[in-house]
């Protein structure tokens, strides 16, 4: 099997950064602990502070699939912080 690594852009809604970040700062605590976690940073933009990069690496689809469905995952998505998530395009590492 083969591993899962996505980047996402998030956007946290207008006034909510500092909160987003406690929660992602939360979020990447608990999934670096899981079995199939290979990677879970995110980083906050300088000059946007709504803005975040996520870069997440899983050993595979079902360690991907299992990670959301974790009560740690779960309430994150529950705090309704992120006004949008979008996947950045690989291409770009090219």
């Amino acid at each position: 099997m083969t591993n899962v690594r996505k980047i996402v852009r998030i956007q946290a809604k207008p006034g909510l950064a500092a909160s987003t970040r406690t929660a992602l700062l939360d979020l990447q605590k608990a999934t670096q602990t899981e079995a199939g976690c290979r990677e879970f940073l995110f980083f906050q933009a300088l000059g946007d502070e709504n803005s975040f990069l996520l870069i997440e690496d899983f050993a595979n689809h079902e360690a991907l699939d299992q990670h959301m469905k974790l009560p740690h995952t779960q309430a994150f998505f529950a705090r309704d912080l992120v006004a949008g998530i979008k996947p950045i395009d690989k291409g770009w590492m090219a």
